[in-house]
């Protein structure tokens, strides 16, 4: 379980993840994520991944996302950042998950960004019939 999340839109394209305080903790943690979806993806294939929100008695959303027998979870999505998420992954048709960095005044930094450090992940699309 994370602290708390952060969102950013990059080009329209959400980028939500666990936000830290602490750099080099953001760092571990994005790196066993990525690592964790490695193991779970066989080389070549594609695994799918279920992507949920669920309400908390504060009144935010815990993101959850399943697959490959792992489970993640994301506390501390407000309706806001639930909302532009949603839209900007219903337009994209994917989105990046990774970690944020608050490194004093201003939005919390993403991992993406300073260290191309995330993991993509794509919305299935339903098959066209020709």
């Amino acid at each position: 379980m994370y602290p708390g999340a952060a969102l950013a839109l990059i080009n329209g394209v959400p980028v939500i993840g666990a936000r830290f305080q602490d750099r080099k903790r953001a760092l571990t943690e994005v790196r066993d994520l990525t690592e964790q979806v490695a193991r779970c993806v066989r080389a070549g294939s594609q695994a799918a991944v279920r992507v949920g929100f669920q309400p908390r008695a504060d009144g935010c959303f815990t993101m959850e996302l399943s697959g490959g027998g792992k489970n993640i979870a994301i506390p501390g999505v407000d309706e806001l950042m639930l909302r532009r998420f949603r839209k900007a992954y219903d337009a994209k048709k994917m989105f990046v998950l990774t970690c944020f960095v608050d490194e004093g005044a201003g939005a919390p930094q993403s991992l993406v960004v300073s260290d191309g450090l995330g993991v993509v992940v794509y919305k299935p699309c339903k098959a066209l019939r020709l």
